[in-house]
């Protein structure tokens, strides 16, 4: 399936959207959440044979212990970062964030932990909350390096995994990821990671008050629509045929013209997800929730609803949906200091 979830735990009473693995009140001691997600296993190298049964030179088995599980075939030179790395990582938050999901994905071949910032969550409006969290994760197949990011999304599956890892990778969000390339680099990561985190509270604390002034400057439909024109400028911009294929009845593009309208008049008029929490529909908030709500699970033109998702995922991490993303924002904000 497309979460990829094999194992794992997940603390203040939350379940994963999947409903899979442990879940638990209250929060645990990292070694001991590791433990019950069974994410404290080891991985070694074992030789690799051909049909003979000959070892193949240069090429190494990275392998469970446990399991017995072969997670990929890599060169010899290939570097293993052990779970130990990550428990060490998630120990050393210490006051700074209390353990909140950890997963194994894919049998193992990634490892993900979530952790909750400490004086870094707020309500937009009340019944709203955002929350920053601490991510940190690795792979045993070389897909990605030992790493910790900084991410209002909770990492519950390969897709979340994904989400937050490209969300962090965006220009925009310079400073919310922090890889390293070996593992002797871990306690460098560690000994930053106090100075990384107050860093972290004090954007989330400008960006909260941000969120919240959105959230108190009224949007009227007519608002709204001019808004949504500008975030769609560009595209607006071109002419469309009447006719197909008819230039000689090519007129400019209106609102209407845009497969995004309906559903997007639709979310801000009150059916979009959270639109019923008092305060939300009719401000500035609400029309950002719209289209972040459209681009995140609507956009897309695929049939196929799963290359439709990816198509989501990437035009959201690289694309023309993250500029879009970028630009709804910045005009929302742009509309609250007016």
């Amino acid at each position: 399936m497309s979460h990829q979830f094999t194992s794992g735990v997940f603390l203040h009473g939350q379940s994963a959207w999947h409903q899979l693995g442990t879940v638990l009140d209250g929060t645990l001691p990292a070694r001991e959440a590791f433990r019950i997600a069974q994410a404290d296993f080891t991985v070694a190298g074992r030789a690799v044979y051909d049909a003979d049964m000959r070892p193949i030179d240069g090429y190494q088995a990275i392998t469970r212990t446990d399991t017995g599980t072969v997670l990929a075939v890599m060169n010899s030179t290939y570097t293993l970062v052990q779970n130990e790395q990550l428990i060490r990582l998630a120990e050393a938050l210490h006051e700074d964030a209390t353990m909140d999901a950890v997963c194994v994905l894919a049998e193992g071949r990634k490892v993900t932990f979530t952790a909750r910032i400490r004086q870094a969550e707020g309500d937009v409006l009340r019944g709203d909350p955002v929350q920053q969290y601490l991510v940190g994760c690795t792979s045993h197949d070389g897909s990605l390096a030992f790493q910790v990011l900084f991410s209002p999304i909770r990492v519950v599956c390969q897709n979340t995994l994904s989400a937050a890892l490209g969300q962090a990778a965006r220009p925009s969000q310079s400073g919310k990821l922090c890889r390293i390339r070996h593992t002797r680099n871990a306690n460098a990561l560690i000994e930053q990671l106090p100075a990384l985190i107050d860093v972290q509270r004090q954007q989330f604390t400008g960006g909260l008050a941000e969120l919240r002034a959105m959230a108190s400057t009224p949007c009227t439909a007519a608002q709204f629509r001019a808004y949504v024109e500008r975030v769609f400028a560009e595209q607006l911009s071109r002419t469309i045929n009447d006719r197909r294929g008819d230039a000689s009845t090519a007129r400019p593009r209106q609102l209407e013209d845009l497969p995004a309208w309906e559903s997007l008049a639709n979310k801000f008029h009150g059916r979009g997800i959270g639109a019923h929490i008092p305060g939300v529909r009719g401000s500035y908030w609400g029309a950002y929730q719209a289209l972040t709500e459209f681009l995140s699970h609507e956009a897309g033109r695929a049939k196929d609803p799963t290359e439709a998702a990816r198509q989501r995922l990437e035009s959201l991490y690289w694309g023309q949906g993250a500029a879009t993303l970028t630009r709804a924002q910045e005009l929302a904000l742009a509309a609250t200091r007016a």
